[in-house]
């Protein structure tokens, strides 16, 4: 095949993307070694090049190593997706998978127990390891175990229980606010006990069965 039609992939795969989704070259990497019959790393190496001449041209923006982002043209000039957007989706998502979850006081927020905005967002994510750019408001967390899309939303709830009491609520009665979201969730209660029972301490462990089954039920079994 020629190098011009290496190109031509590339340039139609990131102009079937919408604006906001991120491109990452490892996943077009990928498409170019299955297509064209490529070893990984040459592939790898032409996606770098040809992505970067789209982002030359003005067509998409480098967003940090590796992601690159849709740009479009408005009335007030080219725009092009927010970093932190991008990035977030980076640390949450890999292609149709699950890697990460909002944790901290934005997810406390979320769920209604506490009317505090947060300024910073905190992610517990598989790439914990990644750098943030200078300026943008992500933290990022190594999280209890490997994150699946299966058990995300149990490692979601469970760093809330734990971490509970780190945070400023003003929600009335928010063990009930836990539970409702838990069920809202559509999470096993009895599943999440048995994460909570391989990731928490002894005094953790406790407190977070309290709030799963209500309080009522603890003292009625004590």
């Amino acid at each position: 095949m020629k190098q011009t039609n290496y190109m031509e992939f590339v340039t139609a795969i990131v102009a079937a993307e919408q604006y906001g989704v991120p491109l990452y070259t490892s996943v077009i990497a990928e498409r170019l070694a299955k297509v064209f019959s490529l070893d990984f790393d040459k592939a790898r190496k032409l996606a770098n090049v040809y992505l970067k001449r789209l982002a030359d041209s003005g067509m998409i923006a480098r967003l940090k190593k590796g992601v690159y982002g849709r740009a479009k043209a408005t009335v007030f000039g080219v725009a092009v997706p927010a970093r932190d957007e991008i990035i977030a989706d980076s640390l949450l998502n890999e292609r149709d998978e699950t890697i990460g979850y909002e944790t901290g006081a934005a997810f406390i927020n979320r769920i209604g127990l506490s009317t505090l905005l947060p300024r910073e967002l905190q992610i517990t994510t598989n790439r914990f390891r990644a750098k943030i750019p200078a300026g943008i408001g992500i933290k990022i967390k190594r999280p209890f175990v490997r994150v699946t899309t299966e058990n995300a939303p149990y490692l979601q709830m469970l760093e809330l229980l734990r971490d509970i009491r780190l945070y400023s609520i003003d929600a009335g009665n928010p063990e009930l606010l836990i539970r409702a979201a838990i069920k809202e969730r559509g999470l096993d209660p009895t599943e999440l006990v048995r994460y909570a029972s391989a990731y928490l301490k002894a005094e953790e462990l406790q407190n977070a069965v309290a709030i799963i089954f209500g309080r009522l039920a603890e003292h009625e079994a004590s």
